[in-house]
This record gives C-alpha cells, sequence and structure tokens, in this order.
C-alpha cells in the first residue's frame, strides 16, 4: 500500500504535467490557451486587467481577422471576435435583420441604459431612431447646440484653463481628461435637459457633482459583466459587494438625478409653452402628444443621450490632445491651417460680443475649410476610438463572409479598436499616427467605407450624431489649440483603461500655457 501511497500522486503529477505540455504545444502560437473545463476565460481575465485591447487586437492578427473565443464549458461565454471589414459590412447591412443587441446585452445594460435607443430593437428602437433623426436635423437645433458650446467654453472652459495658467504653483499642471470629462457632462446635459449641473468649475478640486462620476464608474463595472459569467456578477449584485457594488451605488445616483430632472420638466411643461425650446427632453416630450412615455423611458431617453454624448466627444478630444502634444509637427500644421483659412480680422476678440480678452473662437462657415484638422480627428477616431468594441447576436443560423458559421444566438464582437491596426485595410503603417493618410494629393478628404472606418457603425444603424460630433470637435480642437498650448507632464504614462469607452486609466495630466499669436 505505501507503494501505491508513493506512485499514484507521481503518475497523477505526470498525466498533469503531460496534458499542461500538450495544451501549452497545442496553443503555441496563441495568444489564448484553451483550457478544459475554463476554455480561454483565465487568459482574458488575467489581459483584461493589463491591456484588454492590446490582447483582443493580438487575437484577431493571428486568426486573420476572426477569432472564436471559448469561454467555460458550463457558462455561455463562446463569441466570435472579428476585425473583418466583410463580416462588418455583412452583419451591419447585407443582413442586418438577422442581428440585434441580443438579450445577454439589453440584460447587462438595463439598469443603466433602460429602453434608451442604444439598448433597443425593433419597433421601439424604429420610433426613438426616427423621432431623433427629426430633432437632430434641424438647422434651428443645430444653432443651438453650437451657441450652447460657445456659451459654455466662454463662461467655463476658459476660466479653468486661465486660471491653471496662472498657478505656478503647480507648474500649470491639470489633468486635462478630468477637465474634459466634466466640461462635457455639462454641455450635453445642456442640450439634452436643458440644465446646467455645474461639474466643471474653476475650483477643479470641488467635486460638486457626483452623477458625472457616476457614469465613468458604471462603464467600468460593465466590462466586467462582458467578462464573467452572468450568474457571477448576479451574485455579486445581489450580495452588493465587488464592481457590482460600485455599479449599484451609481446607478441610484444617476437615478435620482434624471427622475428628479423628468419631475421637473413635467411640472414646467405645463405652464407654458415647449415648442421654442429645443433640447431633446422637452422637444421628445412634445413630440409624445398622447403622453404615452412614461418617467421610466424619458428616464432611459435622457441618461442613454448623455452618455452618448458626453463619452464619445470627450473620449476623442483627451487622445487627441495627447497625440498632438507627442507629434509637434501636427500641432504646427493646425496653427498654419488656421491662419490659412481664417481672415486676420476675425482673430481679434470683440469686446462688444462679451468675448474674454485673448479668446478666439472660430466661425461656423470656417470649420468645413479645416481639412487637415478634421482629418487629425479620423486619424484619432482610428486609432482611438470611443467605443472600442460593438456586440452583436445572431438570431438564426447564419455563415459569415469569412466562413465562419453562425448558430442561432451566437455573439459576435466586433472590435473598432482592432480594426484600426489592421495592415490589411490600413498599410503596413496602420500603428502610426499620420493624419495625411485622409487627404488626397487635390487636398481633399479621402472617403474610407463605414464598414472599414467603424466607428459611427454602418448601415441602418449607423451614428445619428456623427456631423454634429464632428461640428463639436473642430470648434473644439480649433479653439483649444489656438489659444492654448498643451504639453505632457513629467512621468506621465499613457494607457488605455478597460472600459466600454476609451479612456485613459492614469489620465492625462498636461502642463497649460497660452498660445502667443
Amino acid at each position: 500500500m505505501w507503494i501505491v501511497a508513493i506512485l499514484l500522486p507521481a503518475f497523477f503529477s505526470f498525466i498533469f504535467l503531460w496534458l499542461y505540455i500538450a495544451f501549452i504545444a497545442r496553443n503555441k502560437s496563441s495568444s489564448a490557451i484553451e483550457w478544459p473545463v475554463v476554455g480561454m476565460l483565465p487568459a482574458l481575465l488575467w489581459n483584461a486587467t493589463t491591456d484588454l485591447h492590446g490582447f483582443i487586437t493580438r487575437l484577431v492578427k493571428e486568426s486573420g481577422g476572426t477569432f472564436v473565443f471559448k469561454g467555460p464549458c458550463f457558462a455561455n461565454l463562446d463569441i466570435v471576435v472579428t476585425s473583418d471589414p466583410m463580416n462588418v459590412h455583412h452583419v451591419f447591412s447585407k443582413n442586418f435583420a438577422n442581428y440585434g443587441k441580443g438579450e445577454d446585452f439589453r440584460t447587462i445594460f438595463e439598469e443603466f441604459l433602460g429602453g434608451g435607443i442604444v439598448n433597443s430593437d425593433g419597433e421601439s428602437w424604429k420610433i426613438q431612431r426616427k423621432r431623433i433623426h427629426s430633432f437632430l436635423s434641424k438647422d434651428g437645433f443645430k444653432n443651438y447646440v453650437m451657441a450652447t458650446l460657445h456659451q459654455k467654453m466662454e463662461e467655463t472652459l476658459f476660466r479653468v484653463l486661465d486660471d491653471v495658467c496662472s498657478s505656478p504653483g503647480v507648474r500649470g499642471e491639470v489633468d486635462m481628461q478630468d477637465v474634459v470629462s466634466r466640461f462635457m457632462f455639462d454641455y450635453v446635459c445642456m442640450w439634452v435637459l436643458g440644465f446646467d449641473p455645474g461639474y466643471l468649475c474653476v475650483d477643479r478640486h470641488l467635486d460638486t457633482f457626483s452623477c458625472g462620476k457616476a457614469y465613468d464608474d458604471i462603464e467600468e463595472a460593465v466590462v466586467y459583466r462582458h467578462i464573467v459569467p452572468k450568474g457571477v456578477w448576479k451574485i455579486q449584485r445581489i450580495f452588493g459587494i465587488g464592481s457590482e457594488k460600485k455599479f449599484s451605488t451609481s446607478i441610484e445616483v444617476l437615478d435620482k438625478f434624471l427622475y428628479d430632472v423628468v419631475e421637473t420638466k413635467k411640472q414646467e411643461f405645463h405652464k407654458e409653452d415647449k415648442r421654442l425650446q429645443l433640447e431633446l427632453l422637452t422637444q421628445w416630450m412634445v413630440a409624445d402628444e398622447r403622453g404615452e412615455s412614461s418617467d421610466k423611458f424619458l428616464r432611459d431617453f435622457g441618461v442613454t443621450l448623455i452618455a452618448a454624448g458626453k463619452d464619445s466627444v470627450s473620449s476623442v478630444l483627451t487622445w487627441l490632445l495627447w497625440l498632438v502634444a507627442i507629434h509637434p509637427q501636427v500641432e504646427k500644421k493646425i496653427i498654419e491651417e488656421i491662419e490659412r483659412v481664417v481672415v486676420m480680422a476675425k482673430r481679434r476678440p470683440n469686446p462688444r460680443e462679451g468675448r474674454l480678452l485673448g479668446v478666439f473662437m472660430i466661425d461656423k462657415d470656417e470649420m468645413n475649410r479645416l481639412v487637415y484638422l478634421h482629418a487629425i480627428i479620423c486619424e484619432t477616431l482610428r486609432l482611438y476610438p470611443p467605443a472600442p468594441f460593438e456586440l452583436r447576436c445572431a438570431i438564426e443560423d447564419d455563415m459569415l463572409p469569412s466562413g465562419h458559421l453562425i448558430h442561432k444566438g451566437t455573439r459576435i464582437l466586433f472590435s473598432i479598436y482592432s480594426m484600426g491596426r489592421m495592415e490589411e485595410i490600413w498599410g503596413k503603417d496602420c500603428m502610426e499616427f499620420k493624419p495625411e493618410r485622409w487627404i488626397s494629393e487635390q487636398g481633399s478628404l479621402i472617403h474610407i467605407p463605414s464598414y472599414k472606418f467603424i466607428n459611427f457603425l454602418a448601415g441602418p444603424r449607423y451614428c445619428l450624431g456623427k456631423s454634429l460630433s464632428f461640428m463639436q470637435l473642430k470648434f473644439i480642437v480649433s479653439t483649444l489649440l489656438w489659444n492654448y498650448k498643451f504639453d505632457m507632464a513629467e512621468g506621465q504614462i499613457v494607457k488605455p483603461l478597460p472600459s466600454t469607452m476609451l479612456t485613459m486609466e492614469n489620465g492625462l495630466k498636461m502642463r497649460v500655457s497660452k498660445r502667443d499669436v
């Protein structure tokens, strides 16, 4: 018996070692080893906290553009990951009717987005999209949004940056990601809800409004829900532990804010004619003549549009400021383009317009002539897309152009982040920040098909706010770079945070100074 007691553990150790070597050999060319029972989950969990987006990019590159991720055998976590443009075109356009958000997606986002347009399919999605499109397409609304942007920059953002410039104690340093995020939250709330929460103020260390922070905390927790089995995060939610504790707290903050705004709007709505007010929440209530929209739906409508408007633009702005700071030749070309486009007289602040001394803001018509700046925004979006991935679920069996069989209920993850790093799409210099790739020899912008540049999605779900986003970005970037110079603070480490929105894990600490023009 003692011989068995000695040899049996040795035998099982040998078997375990043999299996380990076999699995390593079988997966030696892959970034994700498929283990018995748990599948590739260990690799995903390990990389989720270090370099999630880089990990996904390595997987799709190793597999030629489409990779089948195997989750644990006891959980429905198998997923097809792709960056193949033909697969994008097939799912988002050619066979659009066969792919929706899916039940898992709606479950993950239910408490956050509810029945908003991002979390909807079918008739609800069609109705919301049609109404929102009618709101956004009005010239009066566009003018209102840009006038609000002008006002908010002048009254708050410039004052904050001027305060930073005059603060020698911190060498003019500030976290621009925090500043931009706070600014965009206030600004978007103004044209969605008609209310300025004052999240950005001159005293940047005073967190006067926790709702803006709640959005960021929720988006981080949502990534965790995508990675682990549904039962795990649901148990955490029941007991209020882990990331679910922060998630629940943030949802409470968000709900209180939105329901208070909805109640205020409803009380005001019957007191005076609201048809001339252009904020989107009021516009929806006007269009809803029968009053069929519940408080819950109005809350979902508001929270979804705020998330879409705030996060996309603030993410692009943050990455763009960093890219320009580390590419001084690009910064020089931007300033030169503004000098060429803008008439000298218009660079002088007019005291009668109430502008701050030395502040320049470009005119709406002039923005359309800033071709190089437009190219810089596109190149930033290519390398650092605000929404790094998009998820779809098959309604019926299908075959992708890549040859992968898709069964009913299969989830497909489109890695937008990875698509911007594929040589097959962008060439051997795909990892370089090169705005010139967007400009033709004649000096005009080059059109890239939406299924290759999917930042604004494609097909029937194509982003309604694309033109508005470019207007806002060109206005903000040209104004900031003309009036201020942004340099990187010493010791700054820049890397993406694992989140549903591509933000920087350590913020973006920069030295801000007034630009001599």
